[in-house]
């Protein structure tokens, strides 16, 4: 029998874009008893469609809706989240703050309560100081300040670190946390409202926007991470990575935002001019991955390249009718 086969998982936030695929992920790996537990807000039953699992919709910024959701559960992987792009995030600190925080601490206490064996906390490569050393590793995520264009969940994502660690302290729950990086793929979140800049670029190209207007002057980097490698890398750090401390998931494949808009117009045959307003706030300057824990105690290495990843994302779009989910006039 393999590791997940029989056991009784739950999956927070599993409705959504990346938490669908880590339900894909797990069913691939064995036959767990999976319940998903979301609040549709950002997620779809569409993204699970045809799985076999146990959906559940239920708020767990509620204590008690948490605590039922963990009850009677083996393993907790929590992947609910609030989330937002570069805009909301600067106009919403306090939001992203209290919800993200709320959540975190929500389910570690349902699992506590629920004698779960072990629970995956997904943080965040945003923990890491804007001037953070790249590429960057994890003994980083608590020097200095975070990124102060998304401060709030920067800070929410630092605590639930703290959170899981105290959880282990003090009643012993087995806790593993992962640090994913730039995430994107099928199922992405498109609504430019809460999108980040592979989904927000993909949309505005292939809706034929000209110019593209980006904020900051290009030069800024970034790690992305395919959306099928990055649930492999959570369900290896469940099962491998309990006691482990922080694990980067991430690639070491490190790009400009200007190369990625370069690589997006190729792949698209858009002909759109670009233009950077360096008077807008681009995020940290540099944010590059050190793989090499996650090789040594996981044995994980992202395979997707990211021109193959965006390639097969364009084709998921287009194969589903571009304006049914990106929507636009």
């Amino acid at each position: 029998m393999g590791f997940w086969d029989g056991k009784k998982v739950l999956v927070t936030g599993g409705a959504g874009f990346i938490g669908s695929h880590l339900v894909t992920e797990l069913l691939r790996r064995g036959s767990p008893r999976a319940t998903v537990a979301d609040d549709f807000r950002s997620g779809s039953r569409d993204r699970l469609a045809g799985l076999p699992v146990r959906v559940t919709r239920c708020d767990l910024l509620d204590s008690e809706a948490a605590r039922r959701a963990c009850r009677g559960q083996e393993i907790v992987l929590n992947l609910a989240a609030r989330v937002g792009g570069v805009a909301y995030n600067a106009a919403h600190p306090a939001t992203m703050f209290r919800d993200n925080l709320r959540l975190s601490a929500n389910i570690l206490e349902g699992a506590r309560r629920a004698g779960a064996e072990r629970v995956l906390v997904v943080s965040s490569a945003c923990v890491y100081p804007r001037e953070a050393p790249a590429p960057t590793k994890e003994s980083a995520g608590f020097r200095g300040m975070p990124e102060t264009s998304c401060a709030g969940y920067s800070w929410a994502k630092r605590m639930a670190e703290y959170q899981a660690e105290a959880y282990g302290l003090e009643f012993g729950l087995r806790t593993a946390i992962a640090r994913p990086y730039n995430c994107y793929g099928p199922r992405d979140h498109f609504d430019p409202e809460i999108s980040h800049v592979i989904p927000s670029l993909l949309r505005r190209i292939l809706l034929g926007e000209d110019p593209i207007r980006v904020w900051g002057d290009g030069a800024q980097t970034r790690s992305f991470l395919y959306a099928e490698d990055l649930a492999r890398g959570l369900a290896d750090a469940a099962e491998h990575g309990v006691g482990r401390g922080p694990i980067n998931i991430g690639s070491p494949e490190e790009v400009s935002i200007a190369e990625l808009i370069a690589m997006i117009l190729e792949e698209t045959g858009s002909k759109a001019r670009v233009v950077f307003d360096s008077s807008k706030p681009a995020g940290q300057p540099r944010r590059a991955c050190d793989t090499s824990k996650a090789r040594k105690e996981l044995g994980f290495t992202a395979r997707v390249p990211l021109r193959e990843g965006l390639r097969r994302t364009i084709s998921w779009l287009r194969a589903r009718g571009l304006r049914s989910v990106l929507g636009g006039d």
